[in-house]
């Protein structure tokens, strides 16, 4: 048995992974220590051979730099990795796969794929421009010809948003300009965005069905309930709040309900990246295809021919 390779193979397959040694050590029933063992030149007991191959996704061959072997399911080998990691690192860990699988979509060739396995913080400060010290976000893009992703691997925050492009284009799937005029006139509205905020400081809706008159958000935001009420039927109107009626002692009072609360914080976020400059990582060759491609630009461009 050859250690030295095999030691290596597992520290490269783990760390692809987006592993460390106690994670793998965890899921195949050993220490960390044993792991890093391993790595360093030592034998796992040969019986554990095939729990390693199936945890790393790979095959037993693979583990000794060979290509052959048995097929891996790699979707089965994921999801069965993301059982050995604890709850509360889940998402986390997930986020550094999707980033450690993204190297060849930056580069095809295997010698020549970027590090992006991330920063130290999301935001950097530069140098002063015009008497102002210019904020800038780091971010990592990969455009290529069948979608996209955005995002970046930082220790302070991090996220990736995968797009892959649908046979039609994106653009039956977006929200028509109309909505999203309203909506933006909506959030333009004095106090709209904080009171969103507010809402979203709050228990998820998801486990507590919490309800909200005017009044009882007015207060602490000190506006007056009508003021209150009228940004809460505003959003009503486009389906970002929810609205019934109940009836009490004192006649029909109206109540709200945050009823999705997943799309607040990466819209201001994206918000935030639209608005600021950035510095990081570009896929290369960039893409060449619009993002937009619909009919109607067609039709477009033919009038300006």
């Amino acid at each position: 048995m050859n250690c030295n390779i095999l030691g290596e193979q597992i520290a490269k397959f783990r760390k692809a992974m987006g592993m460390t040694q106690e994670d793998l050590g965890r899921a195949v029933g050993i220490s960390a220590q044993a792991v890093s063992r391993w790595e360093c030149g030592g034998a796992p007991d040969v019986t554990l051979l095939p729990s390693l191959a199936d945890t790393l996704g790979v095959t037993v061959d693979a583990l000794f730099g060979r290509e052959g072997g048995e097929k891996v399911n790699i979707e089965d080998a994921v999801r069965r990795w993301m059982l050995t990691v604890p709850q509360g690192q889940r998402v986390d860990r997930l986020c550094r796969l999707v980033w450690a699988a993204a190297g060849p979509l930056m580069s095809s060739k295997p010698d020549d794929q970027p590090d992006i396995s991330g920063y130290e913080t999301c935001c950097e400060t530069e140098s002063v421009k015009d008497g102002k010290t210019v904020r800038w976000l780091r971010r990592t893009r990969i455009m290529t010809e069948d979608g996209i992703i955005l995002g970046v691997r930082a220790s302070d925050m991090s996220f990736a948003a995968i797009f892959p492009e649908p046979e039609a284009g994106w653009e039956p799937f977006l929200a028509d300009n109309g909505s999203c005029r309203r909506l933006f006139a909506a959030l333009a509205r004095p106090h709209c965005l904080e009171l969103l905020e507010y809402l979203h400081s709050k228990p998820s809706p998801a486990h507590s069905l919490r309800r909200y008159t005017p009044g009882a958000i007015a207060k602490p935001m000190g506006l007056e309930t009508t003021e209150a009420e009228a940004l809460m039927d505003a959003l009503a109107e486009l389906n970002v709040l929810s609205k019934a009626e109940l009836e009490t002692e004192d006649g029909i009072i109206h109540s709200y309900l945050l009823g999705e609360d997943e799309a607040l914080v990466p819209f201001l976020y994206f918000a935030r990246w639209l608005t600021t400059d950035g510095s990081g990582y570009l896929n290369a060759p960039y893409r060449r295809s619009p993002m937009l491609r619909g009919e109607k630009w067609k039709e477009t461009e033919k009038t300006e021919d």
